[in-house]
């Protein structure tokens, strides 16, 4: 968890997580309590098939399912997804894939039973699980994966959930793991000048004022011409025409200029950014503040000498 703590944007983090009350939740009563770990993994799984949506108000927005680390570990992915990451990349756990069935398609009539579903118990507090996504497929393969709980207030919570690396579950390949490296990343991007302007010049190609938006920092410094430099707020009015233009100076067919410079990677340098150092790149410059680059002014009569 030390480095976890050192890369990830922590102040950020913390202030964010008032906002994820419903991963934070207390467990509820309405499920039941479950005699042993394998027991809360069947009667999670037998829901989860019959009724995916309910299962998950019923276990996950309750608080019933994961155990207090697990939940605020989901928090603080879910939060910098929401607030840190500004790309389009596909970002939080089971975004790209169902983080129950380890697949991104399934058996649309999957049942408990359908599925051959087995529960073994490993040890006092973990359960691995196996079962076919689609069991009318014979030459389908069953999915494993291990649940590891932990006691809390009498009930078992699930802590973590291992996956298979070669036939057997691993946890350098699990869900706690899988959080903390796509944590690390999303820092990480924050902290890559290149990474920011690179979507900045796809959103301006794109003329997609929105998007460009997330790198702005506001109010920020918009000049036009030469000495006419002016404040624009957040949700200014004006934005969507400024993105328009400089659309319309870099890409559009027949430009003067051909496309916004790119920043090359370790222009910033080597180590972590300073507070308030400034890249320059073309009519933009990109400030590091509060732990990410953001676009603090627009400079439309900047010569176009590539970077600058």
């Amino acid at each position: 968890m030390r480095e976890h703590k050192n890369l990830v944007l922590a102040a950020v983090l913390c202030a964010g997580l008032v906002h994820s009350a419903g991963v934070l939740a207390a467990p509820a009563a309405t499920v039941p309590a479950a005699s042993s770990p394998a027991a809360l993994i069947t009667a999670f799984y037998r829901d989860y098939f019959a009724d995916e949506a309910a299962a998950r108000k019923r276990y996950l927005d309750s608080g019933a399912f994961y155990s207090a680390g697990a939940r605020k570990l989901l928090a603080e992915n879910d939060f910098a997804c929401r607030k840190v990451a500004r790309g389009d990349d596909m970002c939080g756990y089971g975004a790209e894939a169902d983080m129950f069935l380890d697949a991104q398609d399934s058996d649309p009539e999957l049942t408990l039973a359908s599925s051959g579903f087995t529960a073994r118990p490993v040890g006092a507090n973990a359960v691995d699980v196996a079962f076919k996504v689609f069991p009318k497929d014979a030459s389908s393969q069953r999915t494993t994966m291990r649940y590891v709980l932990v006691r809390e207030g009498g009930q078992w919570r699930v802590d973590d959930v291992l996956y298979p690396v070669k036939g057997a579950q691993a946890a350098r390949n699990s869900m706690r793991q899988g959080i903390l490296h796509e944590i690390v990343a999303i820092s990480k991007a924050a902290r890559d000048v290149a990474d920011a302007s690179g979507w900045v010049n796809i959103y301006v190609e794109e003329q997609q004022a929105d998007r460009f938006a997330r790198f702005v920092a506001f109010p920020v410094t918009v000049c036009v011409k030469q000495g006419a430099c002016v404040p624009y707020a957040q949700d200014d009015a004006r934005l969507p025409a400024l993105v328009k233009t400089l659309h319309d100076t870099y890409f559009k067919a027949g430009a003067a200029k051909k496309g916004l410079p790119a920043i090359a990677a370790g222009k910033q340098g080597a180590g972590a950014p300073k507070e308030d150092s400034v890249v320059r790149s073309g009519p933009f410059d990109y400030t590091f503040q509060r732990g990410a680059w953001w676009l603090s002014r627009v400079d439309m009569a900047r010569p176009p000498v590539g970077q600058q």
